[in-house]
């Protein structure tokens, strides 16, 4: 009789985990689409601020000859350093993807006044919300 009952909520159990699941896997795929949006936006105007919402505590962030990991604090000065010398006049997602570990990708070209850059972003659902772990700004050549 015991071993019924066990199996019967167990059952419940994994229905009910699954039913979450359905349930809220649109909210990520919406919160990753809000996520591109935002850094899309963002690195269109130069804006560091909004950008800098999307890092996550700490961000691996590679522009130019800065490289290291640091406090969202750090990588919004960097990145505010980076818009004040250059400026944009283009934003463009031109690739996105996923991998097995639950990291999402954008690859984008930002054009600035002077040059071209390739710009590597890597997402990680933290909490709830996707954040930018990674940032890569490098001289396109």
């Amino acid at each position: 009789m015991c071993f019924v009952i066990y199996k019967a909520m167990r059952n419940r159990t994994i229905l009910m985990v699954l039913i979450l699941n359905i349930i809220l896997a649109p909210l990520s795929a919406q919160s990753l689409d809000d996520a591109f949006k935002q850094m899309k936006s963002a690195l269109s105007v130069g804006n560091y601020n909004s950008l800098s919402k999307l890092f996550s505590e700490s961000v691996d962030l590679t522009i130019r000859d800065t490289d290291g990991i640091y406090s969202k604090t750090q990588a919004k000065g960097v990145l505010k350093s980076f818009f004040e010398n250059d400026k944009p006049k283009l934003f463009q997602i031109t690739h996105q993807g996923s991998s097995t570990d639950g990291t999402v990708y954008a690859i984008g070209l930002y054009i600035s006044v002077n040059r071209s850059y390739r710009v590597y972003a890597l997402f990680k659902e933290k909490q709830g919300s996707v954040k930018i772990v990674q940032l890569q700004i490098e001289e396109e050549l």
